[in-house]
């Protein structure tokens, strides 16, 4: 019986051993999935903070050509000559095309900024060559407006 009895707490104790450990294991697995989760979360919002950065770096860019745009234009509208109506012209229709890749740019998703991007970086590469041809166009007018 002794012996017995002695079996039997001996079960008992590595019964509550055991479940001590699986308990202790459960802990660190939901220690690891907690940390995991925030790992996720900092890692969502680096992307995000990123992505915002990005567009608002474009924007910039778009909008510094607007305000170009918009200078030369009333400058052009001094000229008062068919030259510089036919160039303030090709201007309006440079800047409703900035214009509306802005709002592709402000309204873009997080999966689309790829394609995003790449098309604003094309219409910018487009627009500083007409920009250039612009600027040779119209050198008197740009040197007046360096001195």
């Amino acid at each position: 019986m002794k012996k017995l009895m002695l079996i039997m707490g001996v079960a008992a104790f590595l019964a509550c051993n055991e479940n001590k450990q699986q308990e202790e294991k459960r802990e660190e697995m939901r220690e690891d999935a907690a940390k995991l989760k925030e790992d996720v979360k900092d890692a969502a919002n680096s992307t995000g903070d990123y992505l915002n950065e990005q567009k608002k770096q474009a924007e910039d860019a778009i909008r510094e050509r607007i305000k170009q745009i918009d200078q030369t234009s009333e400058e052009l509208k001094k000229e008062g000559t068919e030259k510089s109506r036919e160039a303030r012209k090709k201007l309006e229709e440079l800047k409703v095309e900035m214009n509306k890749k802005m709002k592709d740019v402000q309204n873009s998703s997080a999966d689309a900024w790829d394609s995003t991007r790449k098309a604003a970086d094309e219409l910018m590469k487009k627009s500083d060559k007409e920009w250039t041809d612009f600027k040779q166009d119209f050198k008197d007018l740009f040197k007046r407006d360096s001195q």
